[in-house]
């Protein structure tokens, strides 16, 4: 391609952040909360004007432009960016995805089976969602099962016996299923474990989960206004409670 001083184009960005309480397979609670912004470039700064109309515009709820940089007319909306040097994101729309469309990127199968009085084996399968074309990334489960006296955790766990946490660090998942497991012991363990959901966190790129898109109208001469456009989504709060 081009050296770096030729490229030309906005790079603009669809951050969504996903919010949710899984019970067994049911949600409890779900939200998809996103952001269209340009993202700061180390090309000298120029003046830009593009526009674009929404697709998939009907997964969305509620929208809010910045009216400093973003006009709205009949479904189009027109983008003029100054020649400023930016050093953070800048927002261009904020948006809530419809309650009705409500994908699970990942699904929790998490347990606490007791094997005796003083001791249970704490379980949780993770499996992401089939129809996700790119692997989960940087998965973190932890678990507050409270003070016992003894731990072995499988890889690639960790216990905190101080904070009686128990943590598993996945770099990825996609096909595969994994199963994070831990035995503790000691009394009134298997009461405590898992009483407190899951927290999970992840995040996954060149995908957004609400399937919004762009489709942006060509710049004079048939040049595209816009160098790229990236895609993520990662999890705000995403808690799930045990069988």
């Amino acid at each position: 391609g081009p050296p770096p001083s030729a490229a030309t184009g906005v790079t603009l960005q669809i951050a969504e952040v996903v919010n949710a309480h899984l019970s067994r397979d049911e949600l409890v609670d779900y939200q998809v909360t996103g952001e269209l912004r340009v993202v700061p470039s180390k090309s000298p700064a120029v003046a830009s004007e593009f526009r674009f109309r929404m697709r998939n515009a009907h997964h969305i709820e509620q929208i809010k432009v910045n009216d400093k940089f973003v006009k709205v007319a009949a479904g189009t909306y027109t983008v003029v960016l100054p020649a400023a040097h930016q050093e953070q994101p800048l927002p261009l729309i904020k948006y809530t995805a419809s309650s009705r469309w409500r994908p699970v990127p990942l699904f929790v199968d998490a347990s606490a089976l007791e094997t005796s009085a003083d001791e249970v084996v704490v379980q949780a399968r993770l499996r992401a969602n089939p129809q996700l074309t790119t692997p989960l990334e940087q998965l973190t489960v932890h678990a507050a099962v409270g003070a016992a006296d003894s731990c072995v955790v499988k890889a690639p766990g960790t216990w905190d016996a101080e904070s009686g946490r128990l943590s598993w660090r996945l770099p990825q998942l996609h096909a595969q299923t994994a199963l994070c497991s831990a035995q503790l012991s000691g009394a009134g363990v298997a009461a405590r474990a898992l009483r407190a959901p899951l927290e999970v966190h992840f995040a996954c790129e060149g995908v957004t989960i609400s399937g919004i898109e762009l489709e942006v109208q060509m710049g004079s001469g048939g040049v595209n206004p816009i160098g790229a456009l990236q895609r993520r989504f990662a999890t705000g709060s995403y808690k799930v409670s045990a069988q």
